[in-house]
């Protein structure tokens, strides 16, 4: 198999294996493609956002997606996407293969995005929603 190339900047990606799943990373600006469902498997394992090690600054600055932007895999033009919860994450997905491209800092924020929320989250959402209420 041939190696694929940054979507963003056109370098060859690293493959890197965590909880024996590869996704591909760039070693240039620190984004990481993940093939279909590789990203929702790796967000419930423990640890997982050690995978993205790069630069969220430099991730920013890579965040804008040209109009023609080839996915690694398949060389289909990427869709630009938002996820919004608590980080609004601007990503790229294939809409062939599924595959999708994180630039550096987004997979860590999509994990926070997606984590069980636990009690304390949930306090404070309800004096955060009752605070509202009561102006």
């Amino acid at each position: 198999m041939s190696q694929l190339v940054c979507p963003k900047c056109r370098a060859l990606l690293n493959p890197v294996v965590y909880a024996e799943i590869e996704v591909d990373r760039c070693p240039d600006c620190g984004g990481i493609w993940f093939d279909a469902q590789e990203a929702e498997d790796l967000k419930t394992i423990k640890g997982s956002e050690s995978l993205d090690a790069g630069n969220p600054e430099v991730g920013e600055q890579f965040n804008e997606m040209e109009e023609d932007t080839p996915c690694p895999r398949c060389n289909v033009s990427l869709r630009g996407m938002l996820d919004i919860d608590r980080y609004s994450i601007w990503y790229e997905q294939c809409p062939q293969c599924r595959g999708m491209w994180l630039d550096a800092g987004e997979f860590k924020q999509f994990r926070q995005n997606f984590r069980p929320k636990t009690w304390r989250d949930r306090v404070k959402k309800f004096f955060r929603w009752k605070k509202k209420r009561s102006r």
